[in-house]
């Protein structure tokens, strides 16, 4: 499944221009501002995104795995525009749905069918592999919907995912939400990549256990 807006060029481009834009930070301001951490012997960042430990370089602004290779595309340029992007937050407070995000307009409906109806339709008959895989995802249980689960995307970034499964009458629905200062720390289209990232996690973490249990 390619991720949203999956173009290898354009995020070729981003990745490059984004790396330039790591060099000149200041990599302690950042740390703090971002709760990442930052090794200065080493000259690395390093943070989650979900469930992945991801390194990046300073100041040359490489997107590394865990196990040391390189990342690249969508996750990686998320990753550094997490670093150092500045929106505007909407106000408000509570929890929003994606199209109440700056712009969301130009994304909405891509994003719906590729993060929440997609979503639907693999647990939408599933209440409790639902509940199971975002729970190994570190997700906390909320009182939205049927089944909803706060999981953390970035360190603060975190995703309201709720889920109203199928009955006879009607059908399932999922729904992604987010924080009010969301848009602060990623621009809405980076919003965007970090729901369909939550239900790329969500189901391989279905076909993980799968396998690991039969």
């Amino acid at each position: 499944m390619s991720i949203l807006f999956e173009d290898r060029r354009a995020y070729q481009i981003a990745e490059e221009k984004a790396r330039k834009v790591i060099s000149k930070l200041t990599p302690e301001i950042v740390a703090a501002e971002r709760k990442v951490e930052y090794d200065a012997e080493e000259r690395k960042f390093s943070l989650r995104l979900f469930d992945q430990e991801i390194r990046i370089t300073y100041p040359d602004g490489v997107v590394l795995a865990e196990s040391g290779s390189r990342v690249s595309g969508a996750v990686a340029v998320v990753a550094l525009h997490y670093l150092f992007y500045s929106g505007e937050p909407v106000a408000g407070h509570g929890w929003l749905p994606y199209r109440e995000m700056p712009g969301a307009r130009h994304f909405c409906r891509a994003y719906e069918q590729m993060a929440e109806t997609r979503l639907s339709a693999y647990f939408g008959n599933k209440p409790e592999r639902f509940a199971v895989c975002a729970g190994a995802l570190g997700g906390e249980r909320e009182d939205i919907g049927e089944s909803s689960f706060l999981i953390y995307a970035l360190p603060r970034i975190p995703l309201l995912i709720a889920m109203w499964f199928a009955t006879d009458e009607f059908a399932s629905e999922a729904k992604i939400y987010y924080q009010p200062n969301a848009s602060y720390y990623l621009h809405t289209e980076d919003l965007a990549v970090i729901g369909v990232l939550a239900v790329d996690r969500l189901i391989r973490m279905d076909e993980t256990l799968g396998i690991n249990s039969s």
